[in-house]
């Protein structure tokens, strides 16, 4: 007796379901970025972690490099600010040339460099400069970061020459300090120290920043 055969169906994915396992997987490779770094993130850890399937897991990120170069885009897309006139980067938003600079670099520093998504970004930084492989994967995301982060923040510093090219620079030197205080942290056992390091460091660089007067409509 002949059986019917099933009929071929197409499975088509649910987006729901797929941010979701997406979703779920990225907050595990933070996580363990963050607490076991680079070396020790491996696709086993992330799996249990995220508690998805190894299929599942494998189907989004089929590399360890590709996870690790998808979840830095995703770190650097809060803070690289839209594609607006305004250039608003959320947590740099001054009201005006009253504010001090310390306050837009305290907030950064406590609210996006020293947070566990910051700590994560940077172990892959970190594992880049000596993974080539990597290094490739992720430095046209970083140069698109850069641009769309010096586009933005023109909008609202400027540099007290009035030079484009001097606030480019003044800005990438505030954002390597920021990122340096990640290895210098540890050293300090209080830790209200670095805060005063950021605003000594303000009070350095604040003569050169100079905060543009809000537009309101």
């Amino acid at each position: 007796m002949k059986t019917r055969a099933e009929p071929n169906v197409t499975r088509t994915a649910n987006p729901d379901r797929t941010a979701r396992t997406r979703g779920r997987i990225f907050s595990a490779v933070v996580q363990c970025l963050d607490e076991v770094g680079y070396s020790e993130t491996s696709i086993n850890r992330v799996q249990s972690q995220a508690q998805v399937s190894r299929g599942a897991l494998t189907h989004h990120f089929p590399s360890k490099e590709e996870m690790m170069a998808q979840t830095l885009e995703r770190l650097l897309a809060p803070v690289r600010g839209p594609e607006t006139e305004t250039g608003d980067l959320g947590l740099i938003h001054h009201q005006g040339p009253d504010q001090d600079i310390s306050d837009d670099l305290l907030r950064l520093w406590s609210e996006v460099i020293n947070t566990r998504p910051g700590r994560a970004l940077m172990e892959i930084l970190v594992a880049s400069r000596t993974d080539d492989a990597l290094r490739q994967r992720i430095t046209p995301a970083l140069q698109a970061y850069n641009t769309d982060f010096n586009r933005n923040i023109a909008h609202l510093y400027k540099a007290a020459t009035g030079e484009a090219e001097d606030l480019t620079l003044l800005w990438s030197i505030c954002r390597s300090f920021m990122r340096g205080l990640h290895t210098h942290a540890p050293y300090e056992a209080d830790p209200t120290v670095i805060n005063k390091m950021v605003h000594r460091f303000a009070r350095i660089m604040a003569p050169h920043l100079l905060a543009k007067q809000k537009e309101t409509g």
